[in-house]
C-alpha cells in the first residue's frame, strides 16, 4: 500500500531534519542519538556503489535489529538493501556488518509493530493509524494493518563491515572549546566592569 498521501516524501528542509542524526553520529553524539534508538543504517548506493548514510529509528528482539520504512518502497536506503543485502549498523559507538532482509511473515510484522508501539502507544497508534490509513488503532486491532507496512529485518554477523560507517569528526571540539572559553571571559570582563560603574 503506498503511504504517500498520507505522510508526504521529505523533501528540502524536512529532508535534512531527517538527516539530522547523521550529523550528531559525526560530531560524536552517537550514544545521545541512539539512547532514542536512532541508528545510523549503510547501505550501498545501488546505481554508484558507494556508502550511503540513513538514520532510522529501529527496535532490537535479541539479536534482530527491524526497521520500518514509512514510505513503503520509495526511499532509497530500502531500495539499495533489496539490490544488496549487507550493511552496516551503527548504533551509538557499535558498528557491526549485518545482513537485511524484507520482513513477509505476517505474524513476524505484528510483533514488529508490537515492538514500536510499547515505548509510547499513544504517540505509535497515531502514527500506525495515519499511515495505515485508519481513523484508530490499538493493541486488538493492530494485526488488521501489518500489510500496509515495509518492514525490515536487519542481522548481525561477525566480520568487517564491507561499508564504512558515519566517520567521528571530533576536530570541531578545540575550536568550540576555545569560543566557549573566549566567550566565558568576555563575559566576566563584562560583569566587572558593570559592577565597576555600579560601585
Amino acid at each position: 500500500m503506498s503511504t504517500d498521501f498520507l505522510v508526504p516524501y521529505p523533501q528540502g528542509v524536512v529532508r535534512q531534519l531527517f538527516r539530522a542524526p547523521i550529523l550528531g553520529y559525526r560530531f560524536g553524539f552517537g550514544g545521545l542519538i541512539n539512547a532514542a534508538q536512532i541508528m545510523v543504517l549503510t547501505t550501498r548506493g545501488r546505481s554508484s556503489g558507494i556508502a550511503r548514510h540513513a538514520a532510522i529509528e529501529y527496535r532490537q528482539h535479541g539479536s534482530k535489529i527491524y526497521i520500518i520504512s514509512a514510505w513503503g518502497e520509495r526511499p532509497h536506503w530500502y531500495r539499495n538493501l533489496v539490490e544488496c543485502s549487507e550493511v552496516t549498523v551503527q548504533r551509538g559507538s557499535n558498528v557491526c556488518a549485518a545482513t537485511a532482509q524484507v520482513v513477509t511473515d505476517s505474524g513476524e510484522a505484528l510483533r514488529v509493530l508490537h515492538l514500536f508501539r510499547r515505548r509510547a502507544p499513544g504517540i505509535y497508534d497515531s502514527i500506525i493509524a495515519r499511515l495505515s490509513a485508519r481513523e484508530s488503532i490499538d493493541s486488538r486491532t493492530l494485526h488488521e494493518v501489518t500489510e500496509a507496512f515495509t518492514i525490515v529485518r536487519i542481522i548481525p554477523h561477525a566480520g568487517e563491515p564491507s561499508l564504512p560507517p558515519v566517520e567521528v569528526d571530533s576536530g570541531w571540539m578545540m575550536p568550540a572549546a576555545i569560543i566557549g572559553v573566549g566567550l566565558l571571559l568576555i563575559g566576566a570582563m563584562l560583569r566587572l566592569r558593570a559592577d565597576k560603574q555600579s560601585s
